[in-house]
């Protein structure tokens, strides 16, 4: 990260993890009991797996990825690794440590992944904290190629029109040939000395690829050669202490017709309108985690960890549940009627879509679940700090 300072969100879950109610007070992070329900939703392991050593107490991206009828899962010191979707049998590991095994890297402490996995083009995308991008068949796991970019990666790499861009620490936005790795563009971004620690994902419509920027704005870029298109504000910097003007639009912005939906920490949840960058509409929400849509709603997490449900049209909230936070909860995943989270705990929670009201959960391990379920088809896919991959159905 250079000079910049790095403010790190996912601290919370370290300090969280270890912490007694006195540390609890010193840092000022109260966390809330599991609360009592009447679980109505009973929650099945349809397999699960160990995958290395995880990511530990490491601020991390990483998540599980669906393609190809395969899970691919990776761990922080290079172990990546494919599932088959339906058994949970292991069709092959490979280990990017080797490539850090010696020389200037060595280090590094392995291949420090942290940003992935994505899928296109018959391979799969990863990115690291060293600043390499790695690009792997996805039949045999052998290395396609890789190529250094101009800083850590801490997001997911996005395959847009034939590129992979990425979303670098440094502020550098850069696209690389899906095919062959070649580098072909660079769009830079404003960088404030203090920022969460973690970058925007990117989302793409109509030649347009889109992401957040850590000075508070959704940025639009022609994903063929990078350039500008618009910049729409979420949030400013104007607060009386350095944690309050972090301004970090960490979120994957969702896209909805012509409509693109972002939220800012200390800023707001947003309606943008995709052709120009006019906003629509915004309300005063803070929150760095993925967002969630279906039909007419949108949900969120703040960084407190409260879940809402917002009207998409006009930014109304439809409801609120707080019962779950300083947990750590993660961004929310849409199942059927019902919305989940996982917590730094290790627990998948479910909400009923509707209300908002808590109506089961189930344990996955208890190092916690760090990054947004997944969601495919009728099948949730969470990974825990632990290095668990477990796929999930419910009823």
């Amino acid at each position: 990260m250079g000079a910049r300072k790095g403010l790190l969100a996912g601290l919370m879950m370290v300090a969280l993890a270890g912490c007694s109610s006195n540390d609890e007070e010193e840092i000022g992070i109260q966390v809330s009991p599991l609360p009592e329900i009447s679980s109505s939703v009973s929650a099945k392991v349809l397999w699960q797996a160990s995958d290395g050593d995880g990511v530990g107490d490491y601020w991390s991206s990483l998540s599980p990825d669906v393609g190809y009828g395969k899970v691919f899962v990776a761990e922080r010191f290079g172990l990546v690794s494919a599932y088959d979707q339906e058994s949970g049998k292991k069709l092959w590991s490979q280990n990017l440590r080797r490539i850090f095994a010696e020389g200037a890297l060595v280090k590094n402490n392995g291949a420090r992944l942290s940003a992935g996995i994505s899928h296109g083009f018959n391979r799969v995308y990863i990115g690291s904290e060293n600043g390499v991008l790695f690009a792997l068949d996805q039949e045999t796991g052998e290395l396609s190629w890789r190529a250094d970019t101009r800083g850590e990666l801490l997001s997911d790499p996005a395959v847009v029109d034939g590129y992979v861009v990425v979303n670098t620490g440094s502020g550098k936005v850069q696209a690389f040939d899906a095919e062959t790795g070649e580098a072909k563009w660079t769009y830079e971004l404003t960088m404030p000395s203090l920022v969460l620690r973690g970058t925007s994902g990117i989302n793409a419509s109509q030649g347009a690829a889109l992401l957040g920027s850590a000075d508070g704005k959704l940025v639009a870029v022609f994903s063929e050669q990078g350039a500008p298109i618009w910049e729409a504000r979420l949030a400013e910097a104007s607060g009386s202490s350095e944690l309050d003007n972090v301004v970090d639009v960490d979120s994957k912005p969702l896209i909805l017709g012509s409509t693109v939906y972002a939220s800012a920490f200390n800023g707001n949840l947003a309606a943008v309108e995709l052709r120009n960058g006019q906003i629509k509409w915004k309300r005063q929400y803070s929150s760095f985690s993925p967002l969630a849509l279906q039909g007419n709603d949108l949900f969120l997490t703040d960084s407190d960890g409260a879940v809402y449900s917002v009207d998409r049209q006009n930014g109304l909230e439809n409801w609120a549940n707080s019962q779950l936070t300083g947990r750590v909860v993660t961004g929310p995943a849409v199942y059927g009627d019902y919305l989940l989270v996982g917590d730094f705990e290790g627990y998948l929670h479910m909400l009923r879509r509707d209300s908002g009201e808590l109506v089961g959960r189930i344990q996955i391990d208890g190092s916690g679940i760090y990054t947004q379920p997944l969601v495919v088809d009728d099948k949730v896919y969470v990974q825990t700090r632990g290095g668990r991959i477990a796929v999930v159905t419910i009823q």
